[in-house]
């Protein structure tokens, strides 16, 4: 996101925008031999390949330097300096309009005045924080729950309806003294939080290099019926790749629990268990601010999962766009005026090494190259208008 060319707002990101919209310019000046014929390429040296275009009334030429040091060619008995790993662009096969290495751009950095609200959000003894909140139900909250026999994968069973899949589970101990059990969970991802008895037990996440979780929890059981909970999210952390239509997401099993009095395990991925496509208040219309039982009491919850949080504020004046800052949220989607401006998750930050303060272009690209704000979010700030 923060390398984008033309952000949401359409704020432009200079020298990047810049520099694109010239080679844009002097490509559409090669258009008529471009599209007309194909080219005669030969290499005038090592490293070095020139690509000629010519028809009857047109000579375009594209002379490149594949190497990574800087070199000279000569073409039609002109002298061309070429930078490293760089194309000088020559429209009528004399005169450069462009060469790839060279930024004519210039850089500039968008800056926003901030207006914190931190004050009011940390006063939360006070009800004047304009902050009110409704918790959303652990587990089956809805009519249209329904139970299969094994682990459903997520994305076939949602159906793109929701970002979130319930998997509930009512179990019988007979005695959980001396007992300290474990519940494994293994899950194709991206995320899940793991519920017993109505209260957090544990949670997991996948990576944008593998998405698929498994964690051990240890867990409390009371004797007789005990309720397991297992919310599973998808939050786009795998979104492009070869066959990606066949990743699937969710827990898929096993789910076992293990460490019982008796020292044995048990699986529990072929039991019945009881599904929600969905969050209660996805279907409330929670989003929209203007429904629903919101409470505004003296004490604000934080690092509380599953809790839906509404505020008002005043848009400042002026046209220019104005954004919200996340910074000490979760993760979740943010909506204002009934409208989503995005999923938030600055608590998921990038590796923290891997970044150098020194840059250079040339040579293959990797993903690994270059690389800026290591232990950092990738996006704090959305981007209203």
């Amino acid at each position: 996101m923060k390398n984008v060319l033309l952000p949401d707002a359409g704020i432009i990101r200079q020298p990047k925008w810049g520099h694109l919209k010239d080679l844009h310019k002097a490509i559409k000046l090669c258009e008529e031999a471009l599209i007309a014929t194909d080219p005669t390429i030969s290499s005038p040296g090592p490293n070095l390949e020139t690509s000629v275009y010519k028809t009857g009334s047109a000579c375009v030429a594209f002379l490149a330097n594949t190497g990574t040091n800087d070199a000279t060619v000569t073409f039609n008995g002109n002298s061309y300096h070429l930078p490293g790993w760089s194309v000088s662009i020559l429209p009528d096969c004399k005169s450069v309009v462009l060469n790839t290495a060279k930024i004519n751009s210039a850089s500039t950095i968008s800056s926003f005045a901030t207006e914190s609200v931190k004050e009011e959000v940390d006063s939360l003894g006070s009800s004047s924080s304009g902050w009110s909140w409704i918790s959303e139900p652990v587990g089956i909250s809805k009519d249209d729950a329904f139970t299969k026999s094994g682990l459903l994968e997520q994305i076939n069973t949602t159906a793109d309806r929701s970002d979130y899949l319930w998997y509930s589970l009512s179990i019988d101990v007979e005695d959980t003294a001396g007992a300290q059990p474990v519940l494994h969970i293994e899950s194709l991802g991206h995320a899940l939080h793991a519920f017993i008895n109505g209260k957090l037990a544990g949670s997991g996440v996948g990576n944008s290099g593998n998405a698929k979780v498994k964690v051990d929890i240890p867990i409390t059981l009371v004797s007789g019926k005990n309720k397991i909970d297992l919310l599973s999210l998808t939050v786009g952390l795998q979104n492009y790749g070869a066959f990606y239509d066949l990743v699937g997401a969710g827990i898929t099993g096993p789910v076992t629990l293990k460490g019982l009095r008796n020292g044995s395990t048990v699986d529990l991925s072929s039991q019945q268990w009881t599904y929600q496509i969905g969050l209660q208040g996805e279907d409330l219309g929670l989003s929209s601010g203007s429904v629903g039982q919101w409470n505004s009491q003296s004490n604000l919850p934080t690092n509380q999962p599953l809790t839906w949080y509404k505020t008002n504020f005043i848009a400042p004046s002026g046209s220019n766009p104005v954004a919200i800052d996340f910074t000490g949220l979760g993760k979740g989607e943010a909506w204002v005026n009934g409208q989503s401006i995005g999923r938030y998750w600055p608590t998921y930050v990038a590796p923290t090494s891997g970044c150098t303060d020194s840059c250079n272009y040339r040579g293959s690209y990797s993903s690994s190259k270059c690389l800026k704000n290591c232990g950092k979010p990738s996006q704090i700030s959305f981007l209203l208008f």
